[in-house]
Protein backbone atom coordinates (compact mmCIF):
# COMPACT_ATOMS: atom_id res chain seq x y z
CA UNK A 1 0.00 0.00 0.00
CA UNK A 2 1.16 3.32 -0.52
CA UNK A 3 2.58 5.73 2.24
CA UNK A 4 -0.42 7.99 2.86
CA UNK A 5 1.53 10.75 4.45
CA UNK A 6 4.40 10.49 0.88
CA UNK A 7 0.76 10.37 -0.87
CA UNK A 8 0.22 14.03 0.29
CA UNK A 9 3.37 15.70 -1.76
CA UNK A 10 2.04 17.75 -4.74
CA UNK A 11 -0.97 17.51 -4.07
CA UNK A 12 -3.61 20.35 -3.46
CA UNK A 13 -5.15 21.02 -0.11
CA UNK A 14 -8.49 19.74 0.57
CA UNK A 15 -9.49 22.76 2.50
CA UNK A 16 -8.96 26.28 0.48
CA UNK A 17 -7.23 23.88 -2.78
CA UNK A 18 -3.96 25.71 -2.62
CA UNK A 19 -0.84 24.28 -4.22
CA UNK A 20 1.72 25.84 -2.80
CA UNK A 21 4.41 23.19 -2.02
CA UNK A 22 3.28 22.42 1.98
CA UNK A 23 0.48 20.32 1.60
CA UNK A 24 1.12 17.15 4.43
CA UNK A 25 -0.73 14.76 5.48
CA UNK A 26 -2.10 16.44 8.75
CA UNK A 27 -3.57 14.23 11.45
CA UNK A 28 -6.84 14.28 13.46
CA UNK A 29 -6.33 16.27 16.33
CA UNK A 30 -10.03 15.91 17.80
CA UNK A 31 -12.39 14.56 20.81
CA UNK A 32 -11.64 11.19 19.40
CA UNK A 33 -8.18 11.00 18.73
CA UNK A 34 -7.72 8.79 21.27
CA UNK A 35 -9.73 6.35 19.19
CA UNK A 36 -7.40 6.95 16.50
CA UNK A 37 -4.54 5.99 18.09
CA UNK A 38 -3.18 9.17 18.90
CA UNK A 39 -2.64 10.13 22.38
CA UNK A 40 -0.04 12.97 24.43
CA UNK A 41 2.60 13.62 21.83
CA UNK A 42 1.71 10.75 19.55
CA UNK A 43 -0.03 11.26 16.25
CA UNK A 44 -3.36 9.02 15.42
CA UNK A 45 -3.19 6.71 12.55
CA UNK A 46 -2.44 8.02 9.23
CA UNK A 47 -5.55 6.92 8.10
CA UNK A 48 -7.47 9.53 9.89
CA UNK A 49 -5.42 12.29 8.33
CA UNK A 50 -6.07 14.99 5.73
CA UNK A 51 -3.96 16.70 2.70
CA UNK A 52 -3.78 20.07 4.39
CA UNK A 53 -1.38 23.10 3.61
CA UNK A 54 0.51 24.61 6.40
CA UNK A 55 -2.30 27.70 6.42
CA UNK A 56 -5.17 25.20 6.96
CA UNK A 57 -3.19 22.74 8.83
CA UNK A 58 -2.59 25.54 11.65
CA UNK A 59 -5.89 26.52 11.34
CA UNK A 60 -7.22 23.23 11.88
CA UNK A 61 -5.20 22.59 14.80
CA UNK A 62 -5.81 25.92 16.37
CA UNK A 63 -9.62 24.85 16.13
CA UNK A 64 -9.58 21.74 17.40
CA UNK A 65 -8.09 23.14 21.25
CA UNK A 66 -11.50 25.77 20.83
CA UNK A 67 -13.51 23.72 23.55
CA UNK A 68 -16.80 25.48 22.74
CA UNK A 69 -16.41 24.44 18.96
CA UNK A 70 -14.52 20.93 19.27
CA UNK A 71 -17.24 18.78 18.16
CA UNK A 72 -17.89 21.00 15.32
CA UNK A 73 -14.24 21.29 14.19
CA UNK A 74 -14.40 17.85 14.44
CA UNK A 75 -16.62 16.72 12.18
CA UNK A 76 -15.15 19.15 10.02
CA UNK A 77 -11.64 17.41 9.98
CA UNK A 78 -13.04 14.12 9.46
CA UNK A 79 -14.93 15.72 6.70
CA UNK A 80 -11.49 16.47 4.80
CA UNK A 81 -9.85 13.42 5.30
CA UNK A 82 -12.87 11.69 3.52
CA UNK A 83 -12.14 14.13 0.92
CA UNK A 84 -8.34 13.04 1.00
CA UNK A 85 -9.62 9.18 0.89
CA UNK A 86 -11.49 9.48 -2.00
CA UNK A 87 -9.01 11.57 -3.50
CA UNK A 88 -6.37 9.04 -2.98
CA UNK A 89 -9.02 6.37 -4.51
CA UNK A 90 -10.02 8.51 -7.62
CA UNK A 91 -6.11 9.05 -8.49
CA UNK A 92 -5.71 5.47 -8.01
CA UNK A 93 -2.68 6.69 -5.37
CA UNK A 94 -3.53 3.79 -3.23
CA UNK A 95 -1.49 0.62 -4.50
Amino acid sequence: MTDLRKAAKDQPCVRCHINDGTVVLAHYFGPRRHEYGGGMSRKGHDAVGAHLCADCHREMDTLSRDKDQKWQHSEAFLHLCALTWIRLIDTEALK
